[in-house]
C-alpha cells in the first residue's frame, strides 16, 4: 500500500506542478482561458470513454450509473469541479503563481466547513486553531503585496470554495466499497459531461464577444490552428492524467494524507515560481507562508492521531434495497 501511494504521488506531483506552470504560460499568450478549459473537459471525456471502451472490449463491461444517482451525487461534483478549474485558469491571467498557490491553499478552510456541514467532522478547538493559522497566514501573505490583484484573488477564493465542495462530496462517493464510480476512470467519464454545464454560459458571458475564427486559432498574434490545437491537446492530456492521479490518491489515502501531499506540492510550486518566474516574496509573505503551512501540518497531524484512536464503527443491521445502495449506501448521510 505504501509503495502504491508513493508511486501515485510521484505521478501526481510533476503533473500538478507542471500543469500549473504550463497553463500560466499558455494563458499569458492566449487570451481565452475558459475556452481552453472547455477544450480540456472534452478531451478528458474522450480519453476516459475511449479507454473504458477498450477495457470493456478486452475484459468486462464497466458499471453504469443511473441518471437519478448522477444528478444526486455526480452533478454537484462536476459543476463545482468545472467552476474550480475554470475560475483557477481565469485567475492565472491576473495573479502570479505564488499568490495563486497560497490563495488556493485556503481551500482547506472550505473543506473543513463543508465537512462540518455534512457531519464528516466534529468541531474541536484544535480544528479552530488550525484553520485560524491558515487564515492568518493567507492574510499576511497578501498584505500590502505589490503583486496583489483583487480580481484575481477573488477568483481564486471562489475556486477554493468550489474545491471544498468538490472534494468533500467526491470523498463521500468514492471511499465506499460498493460505489459504482470507485475507479478513477469511471469517475472522470461520468463527471466530465456535468462539468460542461457551468463552463458554457461562462464562456458566452465573459469571452463571447472575443470569440471568432481568428482569435480562437491565433497564438501570440500569429494565425496557427495546428499549434493552438496541439497546445490545448497537450494541456488536456496533462489535465486528464492529473485528474486520474488525484482520484487515485483520494481512493487510496485518507484526507489527512491528501493534505500532507498538498503541503509538499505547494512548497515545491512556490519555490519553483520564485526561481523560474522571479516572483517576489517579502519577509511578511514568508511569515504568512510559514503560518499557513504550519496550520495545514497541524491539521494533518491531528487528523492522523484522531484516525489512530477512532473505534471501529458497528455494522448497521438496517436492510437497504440494492437500487438505493448502487452508487452510495451512506447511512451517515441519510441519518
Amino acid at each position: 500500500m505504501v509503495l502504491r501511494i508513493a508511486l501515485i504521488a510521484m505521478l501526481y506531483y510533476p503533473l500538478s506542478i507542471g500543469l500549473t506552470f504550463y497553463q500560466k504560460w499558455f494563458i499569458k499568450n492566449y487570451k481565452l482561458p475558459l475556452l481552453v478549459v472547455s477544450g480540456h473537459y472534452i478531451l478528458k471525456y474522450l480519453f476516459a470513454v475511449i479507454i473504458r471502451f477498450i477495457y470493456e472490449c478486452v475484459r468486462a463491461p464497466r458499471m453504469r450509473v443511473s441518471l437519478r444517482d448522477q444528478m444526486r451525487w455526480l452533478a454537484p461534483i462536476g459543476i463545482c469541479a468545472s467552476m474550480d478549474i475554470g475560475l483557477s485558469n481565469w485567475a492565472l491571467e491576473y495573479v502570479t503563481v505564488s499568490l495563486y498557490t497560497m490563495a488556493k491553499s485556503s481551500s482547506i478552510l472550505f473543506i473543513v466547513a463543508f465537512s462540518l456541514l455534512l457531519r464528516l467532522e466534529r468541531w474541536r478547538n484544535s480544528l479552530g486553531f488550525e484553520t485560524g493559522l491558515i487564515a492568518a497566514g493567507l492574510f499576511l501573505f497578501t498584505w500590502k503585496s505589490s503583486q496583489l490583484d483583487l480580481t484575481g484573488l477573488l477568483l481564486v477564493e471562489l475556486a477554493a470554495a468550489c474545491t471544498g465542495i468538490r472534494w468533500t462530496v467526491s470523498q463521500l462517493v468514492m471511499q465506499r466499497d460498493d460505489s459504482a464510480v470507485r475507479h478513477p476512470l469511471d469517475m472522470v467519464a461520468h463527471v466530465q459531461p456535468w462539468m460542461m454545464i457551468p463552463i458554457i454560459p461562462m464562456i458566452w458571458l465573459f469571452e463571447g464577444a472575443e470569440i471568432n475564427w481568428n482569435s480562437v486559432f491565433s497564438f501570440q498574434g500569429h494565425y496557427d490552428p495546428w499549434l493552438v490545437v496541439g497546445l490545448i491537446s497537450g494541456g488536456g492530456l496533462l489535465a486528464f492524467c492529473m485528474e486520474i492521479s488525484e482520484y487515485l490518491l483520494l481512493v487510496n489515502t485518507s484526507g489527512i494524507t491528501l493534505n500532507i501531499f498538498g503541503i509538499v506540492k505547494e512548497v515545491a510550486t512556490l519555490l519553483l515560481a520564485h526561481l523560474i518566474n522571479k516572483d517576489k516574496l517579502t519577509e511578511l509573505n514568508i511569515c504568512g507562508l510559514v503560518l499557513c503551512l504550519s496550520g495545514m501540518l497541524l491539521h494533518g497531524m491531528n487528523k492522523r492521531r484522531q484516525r489512530t484512536h477512532r473505534p471501529l464503527p458497528s455494522c448497521s443491521t438496517t436492510s437497504r434495497s440494492e437500487d438505493s445502495r448502487k452508487l452510495l449506501s451512506s447511512e451517515e448521510l441519510e441519518a
